[in-house]
């Protein structure tokens, strides 16, 4: 998050240095990404599906090449 953003009002404008902008700007895209996982329902229910099998240790970790066809194989 932004910790400080320095804005002066000149005239009926506000103006602020482009570093604050920039963080800001970031800011909004992250939120606005965040936004649309928390909207997409299908995803939503993946996700949740997702931490309960790292939860009940239904994960494999794949180190080699051998890993990943053995996972496929099985």
């Amino acid at each position: 998050m932004i910790d400080v953003v320095r804005i002066k009002e000149v005239e009926e404008n506000v103006v602020l240095r482009k570093e604050d902008f920039e963080s800001l700007i970031w800011e909004m895209e992250s939120l606005m990404e965040s936004i649309e996982v928390l909207s997409d329902k299908d995803l939503m229910e993946q996700i949740i599906e997702s931490e309960k099998d790292i939860k009940e240790g239904k994960i494999f970790k794949i180190k080699t090449e051998d890993d990943l066809n053995n996972l496929f194989m099985e």
